[in-house]
């Protein structure tokens, strides 16, 4: 009865929780709703960057499953370009696999596709994604060029995010090759640019101050990788499980720098069993190097020996010489001459071939850089002319109004002047009307009025006397009125 109510209780909990991971699952997994976007760069966008997250970082027991999933909701859908995202999605599968050459013939039939039509934003991430494959397929001269192509796209988008997002990519090469000051110098621009356009998104935070932080764990700067440390520690996000592996991997390069070798074995070890830790090749060779300087040899050549069957590093000189001459140094410590001797040649073989290849990228990054000055002294030539062009503007805008002005007041002094005039005449006329009609007017009627007056005048005389004194009166009366008008006006 007890075994029965046991089993009943563990399939009643297995059932609750295929329920809750279904639902979980089902929440996360939004492919779906970014397909039935009705924005169409977004919903592009949106596609992208899933199948990328997706396919980049499962496990590769489940990359298959996912794969087949994606590429039949895609297929199902009636999203633009679905035949591209499916060729993305290969390609980043085949890199998964380690099949460089055919992820790269399928992205460049892409490519192709996509530069008929001009998607700036497709070919961005197709030429970025095609750099990804050349450098980890050991092909970094490549794989600047191909980030030459991206950065043509990203100046016809115009879209701050992506250009610091790329000038990270383009450091990762540089640091890959040991360039690490031009790697450097990439990243100060990623950062320059996010502070410029105010972009606070933690994923390129997250990018910016780890691989400044690996930097300068190659080189040994304790101060600067501890400050960097610091900055990823202080980005809060549960669920970015990049973010957490960044944040140990840095932790234990402090303790490296330290030469505290015996608790960075400690904590590498535990970080490899840790499911949240997003593990890489780097991981072990740095266990080795600590088993190696903690005097753990016999625990560093195995780790070694593992690493070198790895195919990962087949196309990484700069890691295989490191790798060799630790395991010549071991055969020495061994007292294996002709070990140490074997494993010496080979690292001197891997050492011409790093030196040639950073040759090449070194020359490669000096031409880069010079067009990067000839672009950025054409952008600013093309400022200034604007400038220019502008300020002339301004100052003849500047000639217009002070002609208007000018024009302005030289019309209101005359119309004062004018008005001026005006008044004097006007006030000439209005005496001469005072004096010459109103005046002559007035001694006529006080004149007519003496001559009624005389007692001598008949009565013919008196009469037409009274008529010349109305007509007198009514010509006054007149007079009279033409000043009231002009007063008046």
């Amino acid at each position: 009865m007890l075994k029965v109510l046991r089993l009943t209780l563990s399939l009643l909990f297995i059932c609750c929780f295929t329920t809750v991971y279904s639902h979980s699952v089902v929440a996360k997994d939004s492919l779906l709703n970014f397909i039935q976007l009705k924005n169409k760069d977004l919903r592009e966008q949106k596609v992208v960057y899933y199948i990328k997250w997706y396919i980049q970082d499962l496990p590769l027991n489940r990359l298959a499953f996912k794969k087949n999933y994606i590429a039949r909701s895609i297929s199902d859908s009636n999203i633009e370009n679905k035949q591209a995202l499916m060729l993305l999605m290969e390609s980043i599968y085949l890199k998964r696999l380690l099949k460089f050459d055919e992820a790269q013939q399928v992205l460049v039939k892409a490519i192709q596709e996509q530069q008929k039509k001009s998607n700036h934003f497709l070919l961005y991430t197709f030429f970025s994604q095609l750099a990804f494959i050349q450098t980890d397929a050991g092909n970094a001269i490549n794989a600047i060029y191909s980030y030459e192509l991206a950065k043509n796209e990203v100046k016809n988008l115009n879209d701050p995010y992506l250009e610091a997002l790329l000038y990270v990519n383009i450091s990762d090469t540089y640091y890959r090759s040991d360039l690490h000051s031009q790697s450097l110098f990439y990243l100060n621009k990623a950062q320059n640019t996010i502070d410029k356009y105010k972009l606070h998104q933690i994923n390129i935070l997250r990018l910016i101050n780890y691989n400044k932080a690996e930097n300068y764990f190659r080189t040994g700067n304790y101060d600067s990788l501890n400050t960097y440390h610091k900055k990823l520690s202080q980005l809060k996000n549960l669920t970015y499980h990049r973010l957490y592996t960044s944040q140990k991997r840095t932790g234990y390069y402090l303790l490296l720098l330290k030469h505290n070798y015996k608790a960075a074995i400690q904590v590498i070890n535990t970080l490899l069993k840790d499911s949240l830790y997003f593990k890489i090749d780097i991981d072990e060779q740095h266990l080795a190097d600590a088993y190696f300087n903690n005097g753990q040899i016999d625990s560093a050549r195995c780790v070694m020996n593992k690493l070198l069957t790895w195919p990962s590093l087949g196309n990484h000189p700069e890691i295989k010489f490191h790798l060799y001459e630790m395991l010549g140094e071991i055969a020495q410590l061994k007292n294996d001459s002709k070990q140490a001797a074997y494993n010496f040649k080979l690292a001197l073989q891997q050492s011409k071939q790093n030196v040639n290849n950073l040759t090449q990228v070194g020359n490669i990054s000096s031409q880069v850089k010079i067009n990067d000055v000839q672009s950025l002294y054409y952008e600013n030539m093309l400022l200034y002319k604007k400038e220019q062009l502008k300020l002339r503007f301004i100052v003849a805008l500047a000639f217009l109004m002070v002609v208007v002005i000018a024009i302005f007041y030289r019309s209101n002094r005359q119309k004062r002047h004018y008005e001026k005039l005006l008044y004097a005449a006007q006030k000439h006329e209005l005496a001469t009307i005072n004096s010459h009609e109103v005046r002559n007017h007035l001694s006529n009627i006080l004149g007519l009025l003496d001559l009624m007056n005389d007692k001598n005048n008949k009565g013919a005389e008196l009469l037409q006397t009274k008529n010349y004194l109305k007509y007198s009166a009514e010509q006054l009366d007149k007079a009279l009125k033409n000043v009231s008008q002009k007063l008046s006006d």
